[in-house]
This record gives C-alpha cells, structure tokens and sequence, in this order.
C-alpha cells in the first residue's frame, strides 16, 4: 500500500487514509552499570516510543525481569553484585523467558564468553559497545522485535 501511496503522492493525488492500529509500546529491559550508557540508552529508547525499566546489576535485574516480564532485555556481561552472563543464566531456568530476546551489549569480546554464553543462554545477538551507536542498537532491537510499532 506505501508503494500505492506514493505514486499518488507523486501524480498529486492524496494518499489513501490509513490506519493506525494502536499496540502497547514494547518493554525494554536495560541492564547496565554505567550511569551515562544506562541513561543515554534510556533515553534514546523513550524517544522511540519504548516504555524502559533499568537496573545498575544483574541481582535487580533478574528481579525486575521476573517483576514486569519485558519484550527483550539489554543486557551488559561485566556488572558488579551478580554478572550479565549469571543473570541470563537465571533467568533462562524460567519457563517463561526461555525464548526471551536478550541482546548482549558488552566491551568484554572474548570469543569463548561471548560463544558460551550464545550456546548455552540463548542470548540473540552480541554487540561490542565500542563498535555500534546508539541508533544502531536500537535498530538491532527492534529487528528482534518485528511487531514493533509506534503509538
């Protein structure tokens, strides 16, 4: 219909109306203990009409993952009180977020973490913070969320 709506658009035509259906925002769970990432990515995801929940460790954030049961979790591995790696871990013996989208955003890229933790939890993707924006990890989780859509 994009297509049809843009050569009448062209032709100078009006579009035909279209309508909006009207989806909860999706939620996301950031899970980072660097203040300026967790509120720079907290940030960025209100913007794109996410509703956001954080957490400064993996402990909170097991809690608040079993507490509000978001759509995906971005999860950072190296985190004082109890790791990324341990938290998907736990979180993964519930039935309920066995499927769960867990996106790894993480500085430590050591090949046998990043491959143990992709086998045995179950994580998505793997992004190496240094190497990726801001928009780009957005883009990476709302592709793990194909039923994404704006209010």
């Amino acid at each position: 219909m994009k297509v049809i709506d843009d050569i009448k658009t062209i032709l100078g035509k009006e579009p035909l109306p279209t309508t909006k259906t009207h989806e909860p925002p999706k939620t996301i769970l950031i899970v980072e203990d660097d203040k300026i990432l967790l509120e720079m990515y907290s940030d960025k995801f209100v913007k794109e009409g996410f509703t956001v929940i954080t957490a400064e460790n993996g402990k909170i954030g097991l809690e608040k993952a079993i507490n509000t049961k978001p759509d995906i979790i971005l999860l950072d591995l190296m985190m004082p009180i109890m790791d990324g790696k341990r938290m998907l871990s736990k979180l993964r013996q519930f039935p309920q977020f066995k499927k769960l989208p867990v996106i790894i955003l993480t500085n430590a890229g050591e090949v046998d973490n990043i491959r143990q933790t992709q086998r045995y939890d179950n994580a998505c993707e793997f992004l190496i913070k240094s190497n990726v924006s801001v928009d780009e990890v957005v883009e990476k989780v709302k592709f793990w969320l194909p039923a994404f859509s704006l209010l």
